[in-house]
Parts: structure tokens; C-alpha cells; sequence
């Protein structure tokens, strides 16, 4: 006699559709979460965010401001960005990233290195943020 043979009838059968639907429901999209949790694409309408000059050799300082500071603020995870007007952006390394103050302003210090370069370089940035917020790029 196996353990099948001593469950209530039609047990195994509720048992089969329980796990069916449990199976059902984990790969399915999951709907739970609230606006805090969001992931939203910051991004300005200009068509460059800065120019960094020929012959310039300063760096570029990336700032994202969260809206919302309560639940420790938001999260700005990746920040991509597009040179001269190109169609593709190229996500800037997390080694540029700096330490997070208290403020929970988010920053980065990216390099050109245009100061051998003989034209200007215009620069447009795109940030994949938990939350919102404001960005500011400038040159240091």
C-alpha cells in the first residue's frame, strides 16, 4: 500500500491543481509594488546635456538628486550616455561613480580626456532610477 492509497478521496487530485497553480502564479509578471518601486528612465529633452570644449581637459560631474528622500530616497542604479548626437548610448562605468553623501545626492565623475581633441564634444545622458529625481552635468 503506498501513501497515495491512504489520502482522502480525491485528495491527490486537489493536491495536482494546487501545485498547477502555484507553478502558474511564480511565472507569471508580478503586479505587487508601489510607486516608490517603479523604475523610471530621467533623461532631458535637449539634445546634448553639456559641451565639453576642445582642448578642454576638465572632467564632467554627473549629478542625480532623488525627489523623494523618505525610505532612504531614490535609487539611480545605471547611467548611460551618447556623444555628438549618436543614436546609441554606452553606459558609464560604475568605477566613475562617487561615495553618496549625506544629502543622498548621487554622483559621477566622467572622463573625456578632450584636452588633445580638436572639436567639441556634446554629450547627452540617460539615468535608470528607482523613484525620480532632477540631474545636473557640469564641468570641474
Amino acid at each position: 500500500m503506498s501513501v497515495l492509497d491512504q489520502l482522502p478521496e480525491w485528495e491527490s487530485a486537489r493536491v495536482l491543481r494546487e501545485l498547477d497553480a502555484v507553478q502558474r502564479e511564480m511565472k507569471a509578471p508580478q503586479t505587487v509594488g508601489s510607486k516608490a518601486v517603479i523604475m523610471n528612465r530621467i533623461a532631458s529633452g535637449a539634445t546634448s546635456d553639456i559641451t565639453i570644449p576642445a582642448g578642454d581637459a576638465r572632467d564632467v560631474l554627473l549629478q542625480f538628486t532623488p525627489s523623494d528622500l523618505s525610505f532612504g530616497g531614490g535609487l539611480c542604479y545605471r547611467v548611460f550616455q551618447s556623444t555628438d548626437g549618436g543614436a546609441s548610448f554606452f553606459e558609464i562605468s560604475p568605477s566613475e561613480r562617487l561615495r553618496v553623501g549625506s544629502d543622498g545626492v548621487q554622483k559621477w565623475r566622467v572622463r573625456y580626456f578632450n584636452q588633445y581633441g580638436g572639436t567639441d564634444i556634446h554629450a547627452k545622458y540617460a539615468f535608470f532610477c528607482v523613484g525620480s529625481g532632477t540631474f545636473t552635468a557640469s564641468l570641474i
